[in-house]
């Protein structure tokens, strides 16, 4: 019967399965323990046999930023959209939040309201949406922050019409 290890070694391709075979005092791949000159030595078809895995790094895959690069040149030029506004209550609002962030709808949290355990507490989530998902997140009044998805931006006149409902209280309205 082979040992855990054994069959660990097999499963995961490191050995062959006519390597583990011999009885529980047997070393790793197979060579009896009381043998040392035969533990010693290495299988050089188990070492050809190995495959790394291509390298691959999160900066490689993610796409290319609002940042990187002048515009026109490699810059992906952001969707403008509608955004909502949600007035934060309690922590479940969280999940509303994500979801109209995957939908890739722009939200203003509204937590003018809400207790300061509960502000922490939403913009640690949101924090944590936005890093996963590549987008942003700043304050754009007191109480009030903006989350864009990815590649989402506000134009003027949304930015107007969220001023004009006491959502947006930064002068940058006419840029």
């Amino acid at each position: 019967m082979s040992s855990l290890f054994s069959k660990t070694l097999v499963y995961l391709g490191l050995v062959d399965e006519d390597q583990t075979e011999g009885g529980p005092s047997d070393g790793p791949q197979g060579v009896p323990a009381d043998d040392p000159q035969r533990q010693m030595t290495v299988d050089p078809i188990s070492q050809e046999r190995r495959v790394e895995p291509p390298p691959t790094s999160r900066a490689a895959t993610r796409p290319a930023s609002r940042s990187e690069g002048p515009e026109g040149v490699g810059a992906i030029r952001p969707v403008e959209a509608q955004s909502d506004i949600l007035l934060i209550e309690e922590f479940g609002d969280a999940r509303i939040l994500a979801d109209r962030v995957r939908d890739r709808t722009p939200v203003v949290l509204d937590m003018r309201e809400a207790d300061a355990d509960l502000v922490r507490r939403v913009v640690d989530f949101s924090s944590g949406l936005i890093y996963a998902l590549d987008g942003s997140m700043r304050k754009v009044g007191e109480g009030l922050v903006l989350v864009l998805p990815p590649r989402v931006g506000l134009s003027r006149d949304e930015k107007r019409r969220l001023a004009s409902l006491g959502a947006y209280e930064l002068d940058d309205i006419d840029d």
